[in-house]
């Protein structure tokens, strides 16, 4: 998705390493929004070398509310 313009780019239809035909398209990416699966990161890692991995906001809303908590108790 490029945020900045919202467009959909691309949808990817397999996480797995085998979906080469992406990789060129893949090196320009800057930013990517992942849970954080380990697969997912290794993925990214791979196949996105010029992205920042930026967790996804679900998980960072629930962090955020578990450090509320955390600090309430």
């Amino acid at each position: 998705m490029d945020i900045e313009n919202s467009k959909l780019l691309e949808i990817v239809k397999s996480w797995r390493r085998s979906a080469s035909c992406y990789h060129g398209m893949l090196n320009a990416i800057e930013e990517v929004s992942i849970d954080m699966w380990k697969p997912y990161q290794s993925l990214v890692e791979e196949l996105m070398p010029n992205a920042e991995v930026i967790a996804d906001r679900v998980t960072k809303q629930v962090n955020e509310e578990l450090d509320n908590c955390r600090k309430q108790i």
